[in-house]
């Protein structure tokens, strides 16, 4: 697998290069070898840690290096969405409902029991009321859950790959989230209270976050977002 990257990388280095000189002929050949090696990269099921590493971060890498490219962004995003779907929230053929299990079921909470092992039971996930996100290293959303698509107004596939910033806020992610975010790259759990405008009232939302591993492997930090009507006393008019 990380041969392939390299290759990868070296043949996107020329790519670039040739574009520099304007060479019309080299840059669409050395785009057409390209496509191929994306296909074998991403194609690939893994079964060892080191290597679904190596393809996630490929594409994390892949969508920070074409950030600017708004089709690129949307065609990258759509690479990372088939590595999340198929190792991170693979089809489930039933599911109890949460905080309802069944005999003989764990009766941990319904977010302990929808993550679990590294895999996300998206059955599970889409019927909380909680807001649920996983960020990758990079700081780029891995996932959602249908609730917090909803309360963005967004569909679930056009926010995977994008910045976390852009929906807390960039003044917000430098002084909170980022370092906060880096705790939870490093094994510990935290979380983040504040008030936002939402829908057109203002909550409070607490974030919890903890990493959120596979076989050991760190593959980003699962977010708990819930929100609260804000209590706060206003002063009398």
């Amino acid at each position: 697998m990380q041969a392939l990257i390299d290759l990868f990388w070296s043949k996107y280095g020329e790519l670039q290069q040739a574009i520099d000189r304007e060479d019309e002929a080299l840059t669409g050949s050395l785009d057409r070898e390209l496509d191929p090696l994306l296909l074998a990269i991403f194609g690939s099921a893994e079964s060892d840690a080191g290597s679904i590493q190596a393809q996630f971060r490929f594409a994390l890498d892949l969508l920070n290096e074409e950030a600017d490219d708004r089709s690129c962004v949307r065609r990258n995003a759509h690479l990372l969405q088939t590595l999340v779907e198929r190792y991170l929230a693979p089809q489930t053929t039933c599911a109890e409902a949460p905080g309802a299990p069944g005999e003989g079921q764990d009766q941990s909470s319904p977010i302990d029991q929808a993550v679990s092992s590294g895999i996300l039971d998206d059955s599970l996930l889409n019927q909380l009321s909680d807001r649920i996100l996983v960020v990758a290293p990079g700081y780029r959303i891995l996932y959602s859950n249908e609730t917090n698509a909803q309360r963005l107004n967004i569909p679930r596939e056009e926010l995977v790959g994008r910045h976390i910033g852009e929906f807390v806020g960039l003044h917000r992610f430098r002084n909170e989230f980022k370092p906060n975010l880096d705790r939870c790259f490093e094994g510990e759990s935290t979380s983040v209270t504040y008030a936002d405008q939402v829908g057109g009232e203002t909550l409070v939302l607490r974030c919890r976050m903890s990493p959120f591993q596979r076989s050991s492997t760190m593959i980003g930090v699962l977010l708990v977002i819930q929100e609260t009507a804000d209590r706060r006393k206003r002063p009398a008019a």
